[in-house]
């Protein structure tokens, strides 16, 4: 008959022990009153200590079927009652951490004393000897039992033989899902975002893994999806989720790489580091989870996540700050630039500011928000300063590409830079549609799709990339195709003026007026900018109806004493009302502006300009190719 093991009857952690046969649970050897639900929650933490045992796993083994207590509302109070007794803390665990989406894991080590084993007794023995003998027998078994599964469970024995290991997963693609901010503080949710932010900028630098941008990601911030749902949404292999605390000057993180196609815990780390140095952190939580996944690091790769980034404290908090205000669209762009220049005045040295500040000031050219004479060669001098600092800073190349390709019209060094930012990140949604662009502009229609779909492939529920996929798709003259990636993009976010935007011009390209007209309507709803009311204008006019395009211009004269306002905005109305002279003289002033967007000229809205030499001429002087007649479509 084989030998087993009883099952312990106390199991113990810290100063506390918990008594199995009586349920009980005490400190010191005082009893604690804990009601009977939080001590089966408890018990069963400890039995499988240092696993994450999941709410479903809490609810099946606890929680009757038949209950009317709510699950979720039960669970929560045991476990806050569990962590009143053992003077625990969800911000800083000492017992019980929780695991956002998953579950809880007891974290301290536990005990199973040999002697607290409820042994039976043996029949016939001497009293004086019952207990040694008991303890020798409960020895033995374990001893036999150890050696029995040494035999069995190691390395060539019986489990290789019968029970194969599970394999190292193969993991090509993963999420970094939003850090939980756990400092009690709504205000810190800006650290715990922009940490997020730096851990996939780094992670991202692994070229042979896939990595969904930050726009996808961040959609998941307060979900209650469950990790595997939320894989398979965003179609990856893993994923990585963790938690952020701070306390003044001090950081503590805590990551976990999960499978996501069984929820396996891979790995955990958890880190405290000082404010100043919580960006070197990244790159590090990068490297081990590309050991722990297996990946080969280039020799840049492995360099640049090995690198230091130690950063004045106060200048991390202007730097995150800056990144929180960048991702909020056009209305955060100015007060982007605050914080990045704050940064950058209390640290000189802070490469990773400078790309910000850049980003910036070229959102702010691209949506006509100011002058491109005002904005663009300020986003250079801060690019090139990044790059001067830290040549491996991906966002610095991929502004200095943009400012080549929509400020200075060099095409040429444009496709170095972006090249060079995709050696850096290959995983930068956002480069790769500027690239995709870029391809657009020379006319290399199908490359520049293939580029936008990958930016899409990259962050996949973002109504930005979906939406850019469809002005990609109506660039190259499938209007069709641009309608119905328009539409998915407004599936994800019915608010987001620029997919109404691109709708709208694939609408005019098959003159469909009324349904075009329509469309800007709602985007003037949502957004002020007065890129919107241009484009409305021009759909007017092209539907014919005069007095509403020429009222539109009158609009954006009164306007632009108030606000900037892009002569290439008033340049698309008269171009709908077939005013060439008007439109061109406005395209001269947009050119002498150097207004990035003068570049759509070749694009199928201003194709009824095609037939004037002041086309050619002017498509040669803004640096791009020569029309070719086969591609012009002139709406009659």
């Amino acid at each position: 008959m084989a030998l087993e093991a009883p099952s312990p009857a106390i199991l113990r952690f810290g100063v506390f022990e918990v008594d199995l046969r009586s349920g009980e649970l005490r400190k010191q050897g005082v009893r604690i009153k804990l009601q009977e639900q939080p001590f089966h929650v408890l018990t069963l933490l400890l039995q499988r200590h240092g696993e994450v045992v999941s709410r479903e796993d809490l609810r099946s083994k606890i929680w009757r079927s038949d209950s009317f207590i709510d699950f979720d509302s039960g669970l929560n109070t045991s476990i806050n009652k569990l962590r009143e007794a053992l003077d625990d803390s969800a911000a800083s665990p000492r017992f019980i951490e929780t695991l956002p989406r998953r579950g809880y894991r007891f974290i301290a080590p536990v005990e199973t004393p040999a002697l607290d084993w409820a042994a039976p007794p043996i029949e016939g023995a001497h009293p004086g000897t019952s207990l040694q003998k008991r303890w020798l027998l409960a020895s033995a078994a374990v001893l036999l039992g150890i050696a029995l599964l040494s035999l069995a469970w190691g390395p060539g024995g019986m489990r290789a033989r019968l029970m194969p290991g599970r394999a190292q997963p193969s993991i090509t693609s993963l999420a970094v899902l939003p850090l939980q901010n756990l400092s009690g503080d709504p205000a810190q949710e800006y650290f715990s975002d922009g940490l997020t932010d730096e851990l996939i900028t780094e992670v991202a630098r692994i070229s042979t893994l896939r990595v969904i941008s930050r726009t996808s990601s961040m959609q998941y911030k307060g979900t209650h999806k469950s990790l595997p749902v939320i894989a398979r949404e965003l179609g990856v292999d893993a994923v990585v989720e963790g938690t952020v605390v701070r306390s003044g000057d001090q950081v503590r993180i805590t990551t976990q790489l999960i499978q996501a196609s069984d929820d396996r815990h891979l790995w955990s780390e958890k880190y405290q580091r000082n404010l100043g140095d919580v960006l070197t952190l990244q790159g590090e939580v990068a490297q081990a989870i590309a050991d722990q996944i297996r990946v080969k690091l280039t020799a840049e790769e492995h360099a640049s996540l090995g690198r230091a980034r130690p950063m004045n404290p106060q200048a991390i908090e202007a730097y995150l700050k800056g990144y929180f205000f960048l991702n909020k669209g056009t209305e955060g762009l100015e007060k982007s630039i605050e914080f990045f220049t704050q940064a950058i005045l209390v640290d000189p040295s802070n490469s990773q500011a400078y790309a910000g500040l850049s980003q910036s000031y070229v959102y702010l050219g691209v949506y006509g928000l100011r002058p491109s004479k005002d904005v663009y060669p300020k986003a250079g001098v801060a690019a090139m300063k990044a790059v001067e600092l830290d040549d491996t800073v991906a966002e610095a190349h991929s502004t200095l590409a943009d400012i080549k390709k929509g400020y200075d019209w060099d095409l040429a060094g444009a496709g170095l830079e972006y090249k060079r930012a995709l050696e850096l990140n290959s995983n930068s949604s956002l480069t790769h549609a500027s690239y995709a662009d870029y391809l657009a502009k020379l006319g290399r229609p199908e490359e520049a799709i293939a580029e936008a779909r990958r930016a899409r492939e990259l962050d996949p529920i973002s109504e930005a990339f979906q939406a850019f996929l469809g002005f990609i798709l109506y660039r190259a003259r499938k209007y069709d195709e641009a309608i119905a990636a328009c539409h998915k993009a407004l599936e994800l976010n019915a608010n987001y003026p620029n997919a109404y935007w691109f709708l709208a011009f694939a609408l005019e390209q098959k003159r469909e007026f009324p349904e075009a007209i329509a469309i800007l309507k709602k985007a003037v709803s949502v957004s002020d900018a007065p890129l919107y009311r241009a484009l409305i204008g021009h759909a007017y006019a092209l539907a014919g109806e005069r007095a509403a395009a020429l009222s539109i211009l009158d609009e954006l004269q009164v306007l632009s004493k108030q606000r900037y306002v892009s002569p290439l905005d008033i340049a698309l109305v008269y171009t709908g009302l077939g005013d060439r002279n008007s439109a061109f003289q406005w395209l001269e002033r947009a050119y002498g502006e150097r207004v990035m967007r003068i570049q759509e000229l070749a694009e199928p809205h201003f194709d009824s300009l095609r037939p004037d030499p002041r086309f050619e001429d002017l498509l040669q002087r803004i640096g791009l190719p020569p029309s070719t007649s086969t591609e012009s479509r002139p709406i009659d």
